[in-house]
């Protein structure tokens, strides 16, 4: 027989699940503003499962050239880092108002097509947003599991352990990746800002490696 404890910690799961689910539905902005149709732009589940498989398999790499990374946190920080979009939904990194409209072609594309950074108050309603929907997350989930999410998602805010500077990377290319794969379905669509970004902030060997890679492979835009 089911005791109220167990009750308690079943609902506290099922909002976890609920949780999860409402990611699936999340579709990533940076691609509908770059014009992809809306039933072809991936969730952003769907990027964070690309970035978790994508990030424990280079760590299991980077580790075996002695590297002092754990795969399997690694692959716990990438399923959560962008978990409270659940709940704030995908940010852009720069003001969806500034974007030139539909009719000015060509300075909607330069736009989009330049690498944009958040400036320090959009980055701090960003990070008080994600925060305030783990802490709502979080009070409903059984202790442990609240214990175990509240470190890793302050793990990933502290941004000081090598495990989460490699997820930050990953987060990264997997995006730059993904942008590859948009250009050959959309070759019109402006992408060169992901190819910017990685260009200039991946330092991880491995990691430039499978970005030069994909460049060779693809070409220039």
């Amino acid at each position: 027989m089911m005791s109220s404890h167990d009750r308690r910690h079943a609902r506290g799961l099922l909002t976890l699940a609920r949780f999860l689910a409402k990611l699936k539905h999340v579709k990533r902005t940076g691609w509908l503003d770059r014009g992809i149709p809306e039933a072809d732009v991936e969730s952003v589940a769907d990027h964070s499962l690309g970035v978790a498989l994508l990030a424990w398999a280079c760590a299991v790499e980077r580790r075996e050239l002695g590297a002092p990374l754990d795969p399997a946190r690694v692959a716990l920080l990438a399923m959560v880092h962008d978990l409270p979009e659940a709940e704030t939904g995908d940010a852009p990194p720069y003001d969806p108002s500034a974007i030139p409209p539909p009719a000015d072609q060509t300075q909607r594309r330069a736009f989009l097509e330049r690498r944009h950074i958040r400036d320090d108050e959009r980055q701090q309603t960003k990070r008080d947003a994600e925060d305030a929907a783990m802490r709502r997350l979080l009070a409903a989930l059984p202790e442990n599991v609240h214990a175990e999410l509240q470190s890793l998602w302050d793990e990933l805010r502290r941004g000081e352990s090598a495990e989460a500077r490699f997820v930050k990377q990953i987060d990264r290319l997997e995006t730059f990746l993904q942008s590859r794969v948009y250009r050959e379905l959309f070759p019109d669509a402006p992408m060169a800002s992901f190819e910017q970004e990685v260009l200039e902030t991946i330092a991880d060997p491995l990691l430039t490696a499978i970005r030069d890679e994909a460049l060779k492979l693809q070409g220039p835009q």
